[in-house]
């Protein structure tokens, strides 16, 4: 930890601060004065939170390499064979490879970082006491659900492969803003942490405007506007059908997705064709369905640079055309194979153009990064659930909404399961996840035109090592 306690000053610096940062950093007297200055200051608590939001749209984080291009290649998503520039390394799983190294130390830091700034804003909230408890409560619940994310991610990353070892050592979890390293502790150790802090989430977000069960009087648009831009009530309770599926737990996490799935039907509406398909600015996120998403404001530069018909074949990430007909069954009624991929007089192939602007810069979803959707919320409810028929009925829901014919009595619910988690969340970041967490021995080779191809997986492939930076330091 002592690597990324800088970031406390840096944190206390953003926004409307009016105290010179280099003093700050100079002077230990001026710390209280300047943690005074920004904590007692409603305006100046509300820079620090956006700030950390900010600070996950990072190209190391959440604005790139866990979303569109690292953890994609992992996902066997996009072609990286021998002649692509840098994401065949990825691709192969050669995590010893020094550039390799320095991406996955970076996404450690840079995680780190942001849960120190958030520890240090829990902390700071708790001693000054500035905000309405009621505003106190939506800036803390959004925290402590932000904490339990990012520490739930490394571990997914980081961590062994859960369903086989959930003793194995994985990453420490930080609960203090302190130059303190912490011990690595083991993945069902860290599950036991994000779960409690989840809760605690879930106890300060009672009252989110967002939740139609709740009171909230709140009127500031910072506290009760844009909701799904932020982490809210019903992405905590998405966040915990997510974790509790990893950890095995089904019943709680069937519990959890049926509670979205049944509560925020109002909020998160299955996106209308004639948005995605037929409109002059096509809505390719499908963001009615979005629980919660963070707004990336380079997410049209990134996207051109990894995905823009201009880029050299060695450079470019694009699905293979077997592949895409593979994924999507040749369907090309399912609008997530029409809206995500466009062929173009540049290439031979078709390129990825989820992430593409559109014409008319005042469409809501511009800027959108995709988090949470609710169709994960039906398939986690699919996946746990005892009743065959009722299991058939959630992924059927999906299906009806993505314009595919009902599936039939008899089929392998598992097996349709993995079908649409290729489907949906290409460009997000979460097959890799997926595979690691049901423990697939064998994954489709996204660099090959033969469907058959598959590469073989197994903790050396999954399980990426901890930085030299974080063993260093134990």
């Amino acid at each position: 930890m002592k690597k990324y306690i800088y970031n406390i000053a840096s944190i206390l610096c953003l926004g409307l601060v009016v105290v010179s940062c280099s003093d700050y950093l100079d002077v230990e007297p001026e710390d209280k004065l300047v943690e005074e200055q920004v904590y007692g200051d409603e305006t100046n608590i509300k820079s620090v939170l956006n700030g950390v939001y900010l600070e996950l749209t990072d190209g190391n984080l959440y604005g790139e390499s866990l979303t569109m291009s690292h953890l994609e290649v992992l996902a066997q998503n996009f072609n990286a064979d021998d002649g692509h520039d840098w994401a065949n390394v990825y691709a192969t799983y050669q995590y010893d490879q020094e550039r390799v190294m320095r991406k996955f130390d970076a996404i450690w830091s840079a995680m780190y970082q942001s849960i120190l700034n958030l520890n240090d804003l829990i902390e700071n909230l708790e001693e000054y006491k500035t905000l309405d408890p009621k505003k106190e409560a939506i800036v803390k619940g959004e925290a402590y659900g932000l904490r339990a994310l990012l520490h739930f991610d490394l571990l997914r990353l980081f961590g062994p492969v859960y369903m086989e070892n959930p003793e194995g050592m994985a990453i420490p979890y930080y609960m203090k803003a302190e130059a303190v390293n912490g011990e690595i502790l083991a993945a069902n150790e860290v599950i036991t942490k994000v779960i409690q802090d989840l809760a605690m989430a879930e106890e300060l977000l009672m009252n989110d405007a967002i939740n139609p069960e709740g009171s909230s009087e709140i009127e500031d648009h910072f506290y009760a506007g844009n909701r799904n831009l932020r982490l809210n009530y019903f992405a905590v309770k998405a966040l915990q059908a997510r974790v509790h599926l990893y950890a095995g737990n089904t019943a709680e996490a069937n519990t959890a997705a049926k509670y979205v799935i049944e509560n925020g039907a109002a909020e998160f509406e299955w996106a209308k064709p004639e948005d995605i398909l037929t409109n002059d600015d096509p809505d390719r996120n499908f963001s009615s369905e979005v629980i919660f998403a963070l707004q990336n404001t380079n997410l049209y530069s990134i996207s051109r640079d990894l995905f823009g018909e201009s880029n050299r074949d060695s450079d470019i990430l694009y699905t293979r055309t077997a592949r895409i007909n593979e994924i999507y069954e040749s369907n090309i009624n399912d609008y997530r194979y029409r809206s995500f991929y466009e062929l173009r007089e540049e290439k031979t192939y078709p390129i990825f153009v989820k992430y593409e602007d559109v014409e008319d810069s005042r469409m809501p979803f511009r800027f959108m990064q995709p988090m949470i959707r609710i169709s994960e919320m039906y398939y986690i409810a699919a996946e746990t659930e005892t009743d065959s028929q009722q299991a058939l009925n959630y992924l059927n829901t999906v299906r009806a909404n993505r314009g595919l014919p009902e599936l039939s009595e008899g089929v392998l619910v598992a097996s349709e399961i993995t079908k649409e988690y290729r489907k949906e969340f290409i460009g997000e970041g979460q097959l890799f996840y997926y595979y690691k967490r049901v423990n697939f021995m064998q994954i489709p080779n996204g660099s090959s035109d033969q469907t058959s191809n598959t590469i073989s997986m197994g903790a050396e492939q999954y399980v990426v090592p901890l930085p030299y930076s974080e063993i260093n330091y134990q």
